[in-house]
């Protein structure tokens, strides 16, 4: 996916999760419910995953997720990058990538240590995605952002991810001179 549609993406994510803090539908003057504008995005979310425009994403209220093979990525996060026309190679970066965003809203934020390896886990994975798709690292740049973007797709996960963020900001790293790549 270019980015040319993480820009629908993104904005759809986050109105879905904004949506959620919603309530039901709204009562008009006369006292009789209406239907809301959160129904109507619901309902237009529905028809983007159905039609395969967006990835059907767990919604669940565990940050967590499921992730049934235990290899550190959530099922339909491994699904959704299995099903992304790039290479093979690129695949194990967006894996990669998408194993650190997932160690990242379940980091213990209290911990500086953790977060310090989490922190250099991140840089190599960014790295990694973008030299995979060299010469054009842009497009490894955004293949980062959408896999932070699905991956942070409820409000808790969200507000995780951002605590998380809140926790190393001010903090500093180098980025990784040598091949970044987990074998």
């Amino acid at each position: 996916m270019n980015s040319r549609y993480f820009r629908p993406l993104f904005t759809v994510v986050v109105a879905a999760l904004l949506s959620a803090c919603g309530g039901g539908a709204a009562s008009n003057e006369s006292g009789t419910s209406a239907s809301s504008p959160t129904v109507a995005l619901a309902e237009q979310i529905k028809s983007l995953e159905a039609s395969g425009q967006l990835p059907k994403l767990d919604r669940s209220a565990d940050i967590r997720g499921p992730d049934n093979d235990n290899n550190g990525i959530r099922d339909d996060i491994d699904a959704w990058i299995a099903a992304q026309p790039i290479s093979d190679e690129q695949k194990r970066a967006a894996r990669q990538s998408a194993r650190v965003t997932q160690k990242q809203l379940l980091a213990n934020l209290l911990n500086p240590t953790s977060l310090q390896s989490l922190a250099e886990e991140s840089a190599a994975s960014v790295v990694c995605l973008s030299n995979v798709f060299e010469p054009d690292y842009q497009k490894g740049l955004d293949l980062s952002a959408q896999i932070e973007a699905v991956t942070a797709n409820t409000k808790h996960r969200a507000k995780q991810y951002l605590a998380y963020n809140r926790a190393r900001s001010g903090s500093s790293g180098r980025l990784p001179e040598e091949n970044a790549c987990e074998p």
